[in-house]
């Protein structure tokens, strides 16, 4: 069953209330999504961390104001009945709950950032190879007729799975992302340049898991764990895992057991 008995309800969150999966019993841990995507994008995973854990997938807003969200985040934790939660975010949503775990280290217990480095994380490393791997500068990049044809509309086969696909995304979790997705907004669109840089204070005094994935890019650029050392005063745990960018529904069960050792500790 998708997402198995964590149920679909809706939470506050901003201005406006936000689709969301709760369920399970425990301490609370809330999913972060990453960009493009919805709560959804946890579905392999969430049923099996629900069995220790009361826990809260939440569709994120587009803003990218990250301790707004953190704000809010932390809020709808208390207005659930919990104190303490433990945070794990992928991509975008990994910054929402390094703001959480910054602005109340005394409530985040654990914090997992998942295919996500600190804000800037490239600046002072961004070299020709990194620039040419955005998702503009690969098309707009490249010789004549290629970057005209990039300004028409992306076609509709390239986000929809073929038949015989046996890419790892669920068509249930691909038709959300593409339903929620907002009206000229693209699957792949960098949001790099959006992300303002960290506070000069933001320390993380919980344990901290860096989770990278091995053949992504960041893992091909950096060793991610090293990025968010100097931000961590507690404990650090890595792992790298054997896939792409997309590590929840590419190698949901490594993720799973990364988790659930981390949590448990």
């Amino acid at each position: 069953m998708f997402f198995g008995k964590l149920e679909l309800t809706e939470v506050a969150w901003g201005d406006s209330p936000r689709r969301a999966r709760l369920g399970g019993q425990g301490k609370l841990l809330v999913l972060l999504h990453g960009q493009m995507q919805s709560h959804v994008a946890w579905h392999a995973i969430a049923p099996d961390l629900a069995r220790t854990h009361t826990v809260l997938c939440p569709d994120l807003p587009r803003d990218l104001d990250f301790r707004r969200q953190a704000e809010e985040l932390l809020r709808l934790a208390s207005d659930l009945g919990y104190e303490h939660l433990a945070v794990a975010g992928h991509g975008t949503g990994g910054h929402i709950a390094a703001y959480a775990a910054w602005l109340a280290p005394e409530r985040v217990t654990h914090l997992a950032e998942i295919e996500c480095i600190p804000s800037p994380g490239h600046q002072g490393r961004a070299d020709l190879a990194f620039e040419l791997s955005r998702y503009s500068s690969c098309w707009f990049a490249q010789l004549h007729p290629k970057p005209e044809s990039a300004t028409m509309a992306m076609p509709e086969e390239w986000t929809r799975p073929a038949p015989h696909s046996v890419a790892p995304f669920s068509r249930s979790a691909v038709a959300d992302y593409l339903e929620t997705m907002p009206a000229g907004e693209t699957p792949g669109a960098n949001g790099h340049h959006r992300i303002p840089p960290y506070p000069g204070d933001l320390r993380i005094a919980c344990p901290l898991l860096v989770v990278w994935s091995r053949d992504g890019r960041l893992g091909g650029w950096y060793n991610p764990a090293d990025l968010w050392r100097p931000y961590a005063t507690g404990p650090l745990n890595q792992a790298e895992i054997a896939c792409g960018y997309y590590i929840p529904e590419e190698q949901p069960q490594a993720l799973l057991d990364a988790l659930t050792a981390f949590l448990a500790s």
